[in-house]
């Protein structure tokens, strides 16, 4: 494990290093050049020109599933049509380029929504709980059963870099800050259980999320990023995004902060716990055997 980067590489009963186990175990893999086609020309010249319009979350974003954008300050239907155009255009090579980089991911892995921040994140005016700029660990909010949240993100601006830190890893901040934090018991942990289990019979499948996980998930965002000593003293390694590159990164499994730039779409996928290659390795199974619902013998 390094802790400056904050990562851990489970390795094959072969000894090499799979691309997912490299993700899944909190490696940010980035490239100097964005791996597939985004916006240009007249495209990417529209995208600058949108402007957020106050709402929450601050970033203009697109939901590929009810095929609609949000968070842009709009004109007409002409207008609206293409920034949706644009965006699930994007989404589409994302997704393309996506499975074939991460192939054991098809069929488990789902684009929740495209964001573009415009904004330059060093000078935004935020509340604490919202600043991109401090440590954090992203909260996979209804990723019941241990779907996990995997971010890609490509650099749209022409000069500037985007920059990044990483911290400690998931397990690392369980460990350091879990009791602080409200790491609950067994029965404190496990009543919801039974309870997700008749809901997702009643939704035919569908996942109903972990409250008590998500909970501590929640309490464990805001204390870092209240936590003057964290975000001093923890090991930082430093990460220069240059015009054009891209950078893929689980954001549940490793604390990071986004410190400048503007510019910058984003898709959020939601990978499946079937699919991973380190499943243990995933916040939600580290956070059930912590509470000692699953022992270390049975998760292995």
């Amino acid at each position: 494990m390094d802790p400056i980067a904050g990562t851990l590489r489970p390795q094959a009963p072969d000894g090499s290093t799979s691309t997912a186990a490299r993700l899944e175990g909190g490696e940010l893999i980035s490239f100097a050049s964005c791996p597939f086609a985004l916006p240009d020309g007249a495209e990417r010249t529209f995208l600058f020109e949108q402007r957020l319009d106050g709402t929450e979350p601050r970033h203009i974003g697109y939901d590929p599933r009810a095929c609609r954008s949000y968070g842009c300050v709009l004109g007409d239907g002409v207008h609206a049509g293409r920034l949706e155009q644009v965006l699930a255009q994007s989404g589409v090579e994302a997704s393309r380029w996506l499975q074939g980089f991460c192939p054991s991911y098809r069929g488990g892995i789902e684009l929740e929504y495209i964001a573009f921040h415009p904004e330059e994140e060093a000078t935004r005016k935020r509340g604490i709980l919202e600043r991109h700029d401090l440590l954090h660990i992203d909260v996979p909010a209804d990723h019941g059963d241990g779907r996990r949240l995997l971010r890609l993100y490509a650099n749209l601006h022409p000069t500037d870099a985007r920059v990044w830190q990483t911290s400690l890893l998931f397990a690392q901040l369980l460990d350091r800050f879990g009791s602080q934090v409200g790491l609950p018991g067994p029965a404190e942990a496990g009543w919801w259980r039974p309870l997700r289990r008749g809901l997702r019979r009643l939704l035919q499948g569908g996942h109903a999320g972990a409250a008590p996980f998500e909970g501590f998930m929640l309490r464990l965002h805001d204390f870092l990023k209240q936590h003057d000593g964290f975000q001093e003293r923890a090991p930082k390694k430093c990460w220069q995004l240059g015009p054009g590159a891209g950078w893929l990164v689980f954001t549940d499994g490793v604390a990071h902060a986004e410190l400048r730039g503007r510019f910058v779409l984003e898709f959020a996928f939601r990978v499946a716990q079937h699919t991973l290659a380190c499943p243990e390795l995933s916040p939600y199974a580290q956070f059930e055997r912590a509470c000692g619902l699953v022992t270390k013998s049975h998760a292995a």
